[in-house]
């Protein structure tokens, strides 16, 4: 009918304003797709229209989804997409028969899916229970109590009402065309829209809840033996081929015991939440890298390899090593390993094996994640670790500052160190919060803003380090900094210690407190208290490491004082610089080629070639330029 086209273009207008074009007209044409494939068998039969209005709907609805794959952006399959709608509106025209339909409209919504990906999914586990009553209060009186379609309000509408346990039709529809039927409803029909009613979440429950009544035990029963028996089903089966696939396609792809294993899943979708939301992520991710890179688009493949890491797993990095650091050391090289096979282009079979090793690793992780979550224990230490390790860098750099100006007598630039390092923390909420509720920052950006800030903090410092060092037998320096204080250059200079203790502390707040998100979903809500103690812990522990420089900083003979801090400076310098590398190798803007040499953190030592030679010409620059300060020091005058 036509004001089911209308309405259904106007929801691709509308979600084209919300979302990408692309990934949104593809979850349209999916529903399209899979309407037709379910609602053809009311149009014709054994050649013959049995119902006009069916088959005008068809009609349009087929020229609307050759029309809509026309637009999508090319990619390899397009061209096989397009030729099947062509041919699915010529067999319409045709009147072929319900199977003939039903089969190209089967390719046409795997074709959809395998090249352009799924647009939407539930963000949490559906809730069953909630569904059962929310279908009693809004669809029974249509579907009937048990979903056969038989309710009292069902009789004299036409099309008649879905009967949710009949096998063709479960097998034909997704549980994304069920979300989005549920979503907009169907124009001309009884299927009303439930988007401003019914939450997103009931909306997901729903298209579950009905989307299995199909579901017999004895398919319960096989699907369990599947999962069980057959452990590739857990890569395959993932989220979002649960929700986009179709049984039968299921069926085609994997065979009777995938079909088996599908069907369970949306019985039970706990099972597709059981594990941790971050290596579902990296999961998916990298099974997006190796589907890319066999299309021959290896730079979308290496974007996905990027995001499989920086958005999936190094989010709950620090609770694995908490638990057993071995693997996640294991684990971060075998991620290399995958942007290496995929950068230096070493084939499909070679990038395959990187991702499958892994995807293994991954497997080892959730296990180890799995359960209730994270001990009180060890959420604390991991709590521990996160703000200790992250804040210490920073704290050094203020601290040293501090110290510096308190030495000079100058409390005017204390004050402004102050101010740096304050608005760095009140600016590391405001990008969470802007991050969490108005746009996404990708783990790509969020590298190459940590990568950028280390290697200018770097610089500064390593220009105050020297500074210093050639001032350290200096008797008249601090009555001259006190002196160009309130000069135009002494305010340039006071700004530029603002902005290194912001820098210093900015690069590190925004990732501290998304660790602590990706924390938070680690622990039950019995230990969560044990966040916060390791928190206080690491911030005692901090202050502890404040106070040990604060002292001896005025302790220490001027010279010494000078000689030290210019040390300390340098070295967080040369810690800077090979995080600031390896952050934007991490983002893709620097070239990656790994080393087998071991990976020392916290003195920002990577295995890459290109972060150690930094790190070598570093040192050697260092080390002759300290020489001559020392020789020009020695000369007379």
């Amino acid at each position: 009918m036509k004001a089911a086209v209308f309405r259904l273009l106007g929801l691709i207008g509308l979600l084209l304003w919300l979302q990408p074009a692309w990934a949104v007209s593809q979850v349209a044409m999916v529903q399209l797709a899979e309407y037709i494939g379910a609602d053809y068998i009311n149009a014709v039969e054994n050649g013959e229209i049995i119902n006009d209005d069916e088959f005008e709907e068809m009609t349009e609805f087929a020229e609307l989804l050759l029309e809509g794959v026309g637009q999508l952006p090319d990619a390899e399959g397009r061209a096989e997409l397009e030729t099947l709608t062509v041919t699915l509106h010529q067999a319409i025209e045709a009147k072929a028969t319900n199977a003939d339909i039903k089969r190209l409209t089967a390719r046409l919504r795997a074709g959809l899916i395998d090249i352009y990906g799924v647009a939407v999914a539930p963000s949490t586990a559906p809730d069953l229970t909630r569904a059962a009553t929310v279908y009693q209060q809004t669809c029974a009186l249509c579907h009937g109590t048990e979903g056969h379609g038989d309710g009292p309000a069902g009789a004299n509408l036409d099309p008649e009402p879905t009967d949710f346990h009949e096998l063709e039709r479960f097998q034909g529809r997704s549980l994304v065309g069920l979300y989005t039927t549920i979503t907009d409803g169907v124009d001309g029909t009884g299927m009303a829209a439930y988007a401003e009613l019914l939450s997103e979440d009931e909306r997901w429950a729903l298209a579950f809840y009905v989307g299995s009544l199909a579901v017999t035990e004895q398919m319960r029963a096989d699907g369990a033996h599947a999962l069980q028996n057959l452990p590739a089903l857990d890569q395959q089966l993932d989220l979002n081929t649960v929700i986009s696939l179709a049984p039968e396609d299921v069926i085609e792809r994997w065979g009777e015991p995938a079909y088996a294993a599908a069907a369970l899943l949306r019985a039970d979708p706990q099972r597709l939440f059981a594990s941790n939301r971050f290596i579902a992520l990296s999961q998916q991710r990298l099974a997006d890298a190796e589907r890319l890179y066999r299309a021959g688009d290896q730079a979308a493949a290496r974007s996905a390899a990027l995001s499989a890491y920086l958005d999936g797993y190094e989010m709950i990095e620090q609770q694995v090593a908490t638990l057993d650091s071995g693997l996640m050391q294991r684990a971060e090289r075998a991620f290399m390993g995958v942007r290496e096979s995929i950068d230096r282009d070493l084939g499909s079979d070679a990038v395959s094996g990187a991702i499958q090793h892994a995807r293994a690793l991954l497997r080892e992780a959730a296990d180890l994640l799995d359960g209730d979550g994270l001990t009180a224990s060890a959420a604390a230490t991991a709590s521990f670790v996160i703000l200790f390790r992250e804040g210490l860098e920073a704290l050094l750099v203020v601290a040293a500052l501090i110290t510096f100006t308190r030495r000079s007598q100058v409390q005017r630039a204390t004050r402004f160190i102050h101010l740096g390092w304050i608005g760095a923390v009140l600016a590391g909420f405001a990008t969470w919060f802007v991050a969490s509720t108005v746009i996404t920052i990708s783990g790509s950006t969020r590298e190459v803003t940590e990568g950028l800030a280390g290697l200018i903090a770097a610089a500064i410092l390593f220009y105050m380090g020297f500074w210093m060092h050639s001032n350290a037998k200096s008797q008249q320096w601090m009555g001259y900094l006190r002196d160009k204080v309130d000069s135009a250059l002494g305010r340039g200079a006071l700004w530029t210690l603002a902005f290194v203790a912001f820098i210093s502390v900015y690069r590190e707040m925004f990732e501290t407190i998304l660790f602590y998100q990706a924390l938070w979903t680690q622990v039950g809500p019995g230990e969560r208290m044990s966040i916060f103690y390791g928190m206080i812990a690491a911030l005692v522990a901090l202050a502890v490491v404040a106070l040990l420089i604060f002292r001896l900083g005025m302790k220490l003979p001027l010279a010494l004082f000078f000689r030290v801090t210019s040390v300390v400076l340098l070295g967080l310098a040369f810690v800077l610089l090979g995080k600031g590398v390896a952050a934007l190798q991490e983002a893709g803007w620097l070239s990656v080629r790994y080393l087998d040499v071991p990976s020392v953190s916290w003195l920002g030592i990577y295995p890459t070639l290109q972060g150690l030679l930094a790190q070598g010409a570093y040192l050697v620059l260092a080390v002759v330029l300290w020489l001559l300060g020392n020789r020009a020091a020695r000369q007379p005058g």
